[in-house]
């Protein structure tokens, strides 16, 4: 339990205590519940007096024979409210603590003697006479005690400072005269550091401000909607960390907040979009360390590890990393990037943002508003000697071509493109307008990759799926006879959580990866404008691993679970372009070693079945 102090730009009690409840999230005793307590002070507990309350600096407010409920300092420390219970005479009840402002509570010890014939209006003014709005407090009144003005006057500075260094969060959060709405920011960034989100919602909803986290691509919420007068400044807060324009709530806006916890540097990309009910806020945590992890840690199978890295060291071409948003694209590139690194190569990368920072690299952010795009920028690349090129992302005709041809020019080129899979990228780029003999002559690979969650070590259970469970993946019971299946631990409310998991039944996420590699035949194949699916049967006989396959594979190591590779990966598609790829893998009979031709069920010569 950790207090509070309300701002001190709040110069009355009712803004005080409606701040407070605000941070809290729970009633603040108003004077008039104090006061009527006054009789409590010699009788809840007999052995403390009204003197000793008032050394104690608290006032009991409730008692009965189960509980005792006591009013104390809204700024008070854990150390503060624990010393007030040691020094309680042993209780045979519940002890509750409710946070409260010193001035009302100072009231009421300080007049203790002479309250039996003072009314609690004469004590404290009505809330009319303190703040003619207080009792219907509207959001413009809200705002005045922690608008964006009233936080640039507390800290003037901090804009400049957020632009050079990392500010400490922990230091920020633990500021005595930080506003509620300061620390109530600080916190969110905090919990979600603490619980290693990805991702932050903070979403305006009719009834309140609800906040959620992603935690290994799957959102969470920890606490209930906050209320809905919160909504206009939490969201000018988290826009002026930003760097955002608070007065603009009709566009969407990008930004970016930089905190410093624990010895690391945390990254948020920021982006605003205006809705319903106020501007909802997402926020992308970016760890500069992920970058250091290198390939080897991201991918598990030996086989597209080598392949991965043989195109990342080519000395031309163009590699794609396609996936949907959050799927660690952006991580694979970086550790792509990370391992070509060297003084004797000129790498440079243009994003919008720039989500980390590699040392010896020339990044560049995109600025449309002064016409500085992805493609103004790999044009002004070509007269920078470069080497390596990074688009952050491919979005539009001009980007690819001036990408595409960097790639035809000598220079090896990492980007990004939305698709399916592998196989799908070529039609894409067809959509986007692209020449197909431009994709044939520049394009060296393509990497199709998406993250499921790990099932947790320490709760997982073993089980055998039934056949129908495994013929949904098109796996055969009769050959996973030797594989030890597990399933995630789902806790039920009675039961002890799980301390590694929390109670999900997962922990962490594992790569999957399907490396598509032109070889001259695709290419040919591309430059005649081939459909997609003739694309994927040249990649499958080629022995490309798919998606469906590589997640299946992680299965069978115990690494995840069937349930999240249904959820994450399988598709009618996919499940298709996996039973090729299982038939070219069989084209040899296991019994006599015949040929088989694709169609074939069973051998025709010594009738073993074909798996």
């Amino acid at each position: 339990m950790t207090l509070t102090q309300p701002s001190s730009n709040a110069n009355n009690g009712a803004r005080q205590r409606f701040e407070l409840e605000l941070l809290l999230q729970r009633a603040v005793p108003n004077p008039d519940q104090l006061s009527r307590s006054k009789d409590l002070l010699q009788g809840a507990i007999p052995e403390i007096s009204p003197e000793d309350w008032k050394r104690l600096q608290s006032v009991p407010i409730h008692s009965d024979p189960d509980h005792l409920d006591i009013a104390i300092p809204s700024d008070w420390r854990d150390k503060d409210w624990q010393r007030l219970i040691d020094q309680l005479p042993s209780q045979n009840r519940t002890i509750r603590l409710h946070p409260a402002l010193e001035v009302d509570l100072q009231a009421v010890l300080n007049n203790h003697t002479a309250m039996e014939n003072v009314t609690p209006e004469q004590l404290w003014p009505s809330r009319d006479e303190a703040d003619s709005a207080s009792s219907t407090e509207t959001i413009d009144s809200f705002l005045g005690g922690f608008n964006a003005e009233s936080v640039f006057d507390a800290d003037p500075d901090e804009n400049a400072s957020l632009a050079n260094d990392a500010i400490d969060l922990e230091a920020s959060l633990n500021d005595a005269e930080a506003s509620p709405v300061v620390a109530l920011v600080d916190r969110i960034l905090l919990q979600a550091m603490s619980v290693n989100a990805s991702d932050i919602h903070v979403e305006p909803q009719q009834t309140g401000l609800r906040l959620r986290y992603r935690q290994d691509g799957v959102l969470q919420q920890y606490i209930e909607p906050l209320p809905a007068r919160l909504i206009p400044a939490v969201t000018s807060r988290f826009k002026i960390l930003a760097d955002l324009d608070i007065a603009e709530r009709r566009q969407a806006q990008d930004g970016r907040i930089r905190r410093r916890y624990k010895d690391q540097t945390i990254d948020f990309r920021v982006n605003t979009l205006p809705s319903r009910f106020g501007e909802k806020i997402c926020l992308r945590l970016l760890d500069s360390n992920a970058t250091q992890l290198g390939l080897d840690k991201l991918i598990s199978d030996p086989q597209a590890l080598a392949l991965i890295r043989d195109l990342g060291s080519k000395p031309f071409g163009m590699i794609l990393v396609t996936g949907p948003t959050g799927s660690g694209k952006s991580t694979t590139l970086y550790s792509l990037l990370a391992e070509r690194n060297d003084p004797g190569i000129n790498i440079s990368t243009v994003e919008d943002p720039i989500e980390y920072t590699l040392p010896g690299i020339t990044q560049c952010q995109v600025n449309r508003e002064k016409d500085f795009d992805f493609a103004t920028a790999l044009r002004a690349f070509m007269r920078q000697d470069p080497d390596v090129l990074l688009v952050g992302e491919t979005r539009d005709l001009e980007t690819a071509k001036t990408a595409i041809e960097a790639a035809l020019t000598g220079h090896l080129v990492l980007s990004t493109l939305h698709a399916n899979d592998a196989s799908s990228t070529i039609a894409r780029l067809d959509e986007m307008g692209v020449e197909p003999f431009m994709v044939s002559a520049s394009l060296i690979g393509i990497i199709s990759q998406r993250l499921l969650r790990r099932v947790c070590d320490s709760c997982k259970e073993a089980y055998r799926p039934d056949e129908q469970e495994l013929g949904r993946f098109g796996l055969m019971a009769s050959r996973e006879t030797n594989v030890s299946f597990f399933k995630a631990h789902h806790h039920q409310q009675q039961e002890t959580v799980c301390p590694d998991c929390k109670g999900s039944g997962y922990r962490g996420r594992v790569g999957v990866y399907e490396v598509l590699r032109v070889h001259d035949d695709m290419a040919t194949a591309i430059s005649r404008g081939a459909s997609t699916d003739v694309i994927r049967q040249m990649a499958l006989e080629s022995g490309m691993v798919t998606l469906l396959g590589y997640s299946l594979e992680l299965v069978r190591q115990g690494h995840t679970t069937l349930e999240e590779v249904g959820r994450m990966i399988l598709t009618d598609s996919g499940l298709e372009s996996e039973r090729r790829a299982r038939a070219l893998s069989t084209m040899t009979c296991e019994g006599c070693g015949a040929g088989l031709q694709e169609g074939w069920l069973e051998c025709p010569y010594c009738l073993t079945e074909r798996h």
